[in-house]
């Protein structure tokens, strides 16, 4: 007992005189004893992954990529997906969420001659829960990841741009209101160059969520000013409505 309590003293003193910040070396004897993570991940086709293929971290797959690990064993599982084992280093396991996709990288889409695997981790994710060692995940492929983060990017876009017309209808109603036809109509015009600007998807997005409505504006606008008799100002609002909905007509 009393020689293990003499090992324990010593590396304490060890690890309390090697480190350079504040902590406790509590702190450092709970680092000293913790283990690499080690997780199965599962992938429909393991694009050559073998024995010692390299592990990387990154934010993103275009920022610089960190190596935290390697492949330990490829096998087949039953449902004839491949089991890829990896251990990440214990320093890193930390920036492993539950979350985190693991993406099969193939030198089709890297400047690697080799496959590997490429943890896309960030600090401010919501969901922060650990993945624990023993843990099976399902991995993706370089496409299946572009396609769902693409998916998540469209749909902020698309959000932003309903919240942006809706303020932009509110603003015409109020001109509506108060006959104020210049403001109108300078608002149609900052409206048409801005779609012309819109990809296919803002266009669409645009054609269905806030056409309707937009046309109501102008019937209310039209018929103030067929109320006013003002055929000219009638003509180019019509002109302006015309160009609009040929922008959208995707």
């Amino acid at each position: 007992m009393k020689n293990c309590s003499n090992i324990l003293l010593i590396v304490i003193i060890i690890l309390g005189f090697n480190n350079t910040c504040l902590a406790s070396p509590l702190s450092n004897i709970i680092s000293f004893f913790q283990r690499d993570l080690v997780i199965n991940v599962l992938y429909k086709n393991h694009k050559n992954l073998i024995q010692g293929s390299e592990v990387y971290l990154a934010e993103d797959p275009k920022n610089q990529k960190v190596l935290i690990g390697k492949v330990k064993k490829v096998s087949l599982v039953e449902s004839q997906m491949s089991k890829v084992e990896i251990i990440i280093e214990k320093k890193y396991k930390e920036r492993i969420y539950e979350t985190t996709p693991f993406v099969l990288m193939s030198n089709f889409f890297s400047e690697n001659s080799n496959v590997y695997i490429l943890a896309i981790s960030s600090l401010e994710e919501p969901d922060k829960t650990p993945l624990k060692s023993g843990s099976s995940v399902n991995g993706v492929t370089f496409l299946e990841y572009n396609l769902a983060t693409a998916g998540e990017e469209l749909k902020k876009i698309l959000d932003s741009i309903k919240k942006q017309n809706n303020e932009l209808l509110s603003q015409l109603e109020q001109y509506v209101n108060t006959f104020n036809t210049e403001d109108f109509y300078k608002k149609m015009d900052d409206l048409i160059n801005q779609i012309s600007e819109f990809s296919t998807e803002q266009k669409e997005t645009f054609k269905k969520e806030v056409l309707p409505s937009l046309r109501k504006t102008f019937d209310s606008m039209m018929e103030k000013l067929q109320e006013q008799n003002n055929m000219k100002k009638s003509k180019d609002l019509e002109k302006r409505l015309k160009k609009i909905e040929d922008l959208v007509d995707v």
